[in-house]
């Protein structure tokens, strides 16, 4: 090897070790500038809203540009909290004000609506904030099951509302092209609020939608379970309207007449009331 491509040769070793230096030395700088001036350097935005008649003065023929706009807004406030300091919180209130403008901007601009329902859902209470978007979409968008299965979901999964959320999954479960991947939270929210009639129906499409034999035979006599807590759970109610008040224990409803006997549960179960829910049950 000549001395001159020896020489090269070095000269280049050189240079990456100062090129990897430099880089290391960025790297540290980044990290130090990250971890001391970045809390400092980002500021909260600056949110308003305009009246969504204004706004659709301001755009002139173009309400879906704005709109379109006014979600980025939207979408960036939300989820760019996972890298802002911690301080810069999530503005619930600004957020769902905004998404009711975009809506009123742009009426059928359907991925608004999810989005309300599902990314800006921050906080147990942004469920409440969101059902009035909902509500709006439902009314635009009739044939939907994604709108009243997410205003359901929220009740169900944030604020334990039961009763809401079998209320909109029910509407749900009846819209044409509805899938039955969610019939096991829509039973579970049925069987929590005593609408074993509907929980029911829920559980035989389960049983219908599924091949496996085994599945099948679970199905059915769950079923039969979901059918024989609907027979005790309608007699309590003519219990209730007789009486004042519901059963203490599931035997008045036969010394009443309302029922010759207590049903048998297809596992051997015995069936007792729930004074603190007034449900029917499964004894534990």
């Amino acid at each position: 090897m000549s001395r001159k491509s020896s020489i090269t040769n070095r000269l280049k070793r050189h240079r990456m070790i100062i090129l990897g230096l430099c880089l290391l030395g960025a790297a540290f700088c980044f990290g130090y500038a990250r971890m001391t001036l970045y809390p400092f350097i980002v500021k909260p935005e600056i949110k308003f809203v305009t009246d969504s008649r204004l706004s659709r003065l301001l755009a002139l023929d173009h309400t879906g540009f704005l709109a379109d706009m006014l979600f980025i807004q939207v979408n960036l406030h939300s989820g760019s909290l996972m890298w802002k300091p911690v301080y810069i919180d999530f503005d619930s209130q600004w957020a769902y004000r905004m998404m009711d403008v975009i809506t009123d901007l742009d009426p059928k601009f359907y991925t608004a609506y999810l989005f309300s329902a599902m990314g800006l859902i921050h906080y147990h209470d942004d469920v409440k904030l969101a059902h009035p978007i909902l509500k709006k979409g439902m009314k635009e968008f009739p044939d939907s099951w994604e709108l009243p299965f997410w205003a359901g979901y929220g009740y169900f999964n944030r604020l334990m509302d039961y009763e809401t959320a079998s209320k909109y999954f029910w509407e749900a479960y009846n819209k044409p092209e509805a899938p039955r991947q969610f019939l096991g939270i829509m039973l579970s929210a049925m069987q929590k609020t005593g609408s074993f009639d509907r929980a029911a129906i829920a559980m035989e499409a389960m049983m219908n939608s599924t091949e496996n034999p085994n599945l099948k035979t679970i199905y059915a006599k769950k079923l039969v379970r979901m059918k024989n807590l609907d027979m005790l759970m309608k007699a309590a109610r003519v219990y209730r309207e007789r009486t004042g008040e519901f059963p203490e224990t599931l035997d008045l409803l036969v010394s009443s007449g309302l029922l010759t006997k207590i049903p048998e549960d297809p596992d051997g179960m015995a069936y007792e009331w729930n004074k603190e829910k007034n449900l029917p049950g499964t004894a534990m």
